[in-house]
């Protein structure tokens, strides 16, 4: 029988620690770039499984923050898209709204070309408030008796002119609150759309220069002026 040994056995040396463990936790915790730390947590404990090396701790809460992150960092860049994404289709909706064809303009709408000039052809004006500047306010519209082929902008004119100038005239209670800048203008039919059986000729009120501010119309209970 042998006797006992003087000392107790050695212990085996400790195994070391994953470096991509240290690496995950150290990105889980600060966050810098959420996705990293999540895939260094999951290849360090893919490797400690084969290893027997230490840091199993680490990796796995280096992988629960930058999941953590990570799935905040989503949200909020999926948060930010869709409400810009709403915003943009909210003005893409309005800014529909407010445009609209020349055919389509109704009494009392007050309206904007686009570009600068009213004496350019135009197939559509944006509506806007009355109480905000604008180049124009519809009186009225009636349509062309003509039939058969387009009479020409000669033989338009003349009809128009009288015609708005009646409608114009019954428009306002006071020709004297027409504001100084403000004359007859109307759309009336091209030879193009004539042939798409638009008859129709369109009344207003536009400024010559400027804008105009306030309706014009008998009972708004407005002040047009001139601006």
């Amino acid at each position: 029988m042998y006797p006992p040994p003087p000392y107790a056995p050695a212990r085996p040396p400790n195994p070391p620690v994953n470096g991509l463990a240290i690496t995950s936790l150290v990105v889980g915790i600060v966050c810098c770039i959420p996705p990293l730390g999540l895939i260094f947590g999951l290849i360090a404990l893919s490797q400690i499984k084969r290893s027997g090396h230490r840091g199993k701790g680490m990796a796995i809460a280096g992988s629960i923050l930058s999941g953590i992150s990570t799935v905040l960092v989503l949200a909020g860049l999926l948060t930010g898209g869709i409400s810009d994404a709403l915003d943009s289709f909210k003005d893409g909706v309005n800014e529909a709204a407010r445009s609209r064809s020349t055919l389509d303009l109704r009494k009392g709408d007050c309206f904007n070309v686009p570009g600068t000039e009213l004496e350019q052809e135009t197939a559509s004006v944006k509506v806007v408030d009355c109480a905000k500047p604008h180049d124009g306010e519809v009186t009225g519209s009636f349509r062309l008796e003509q039939s058969g082929a387009w009479p020409g902008e000669a033989a338009v004119e003349p009809i128009a002119e009288k015609r708005c100038t009646e409608l114009n005239d019954a428009y306002v209670s006071d020709p004297s609150a027409v504001p100084d800048n403000a004359s007859m203008y109307y759309f009336m039919p091209s030879k193009q759309s004539w042939r798409l059986g638009d008859h129709t000729v369109t009344c207003s009120y536009a400024a010559v220069d400027g804008k105009l501010t306030g309706s014009l119309r008998a009972g708004s209970g407005s002040t047009p002026s001139a601006q």
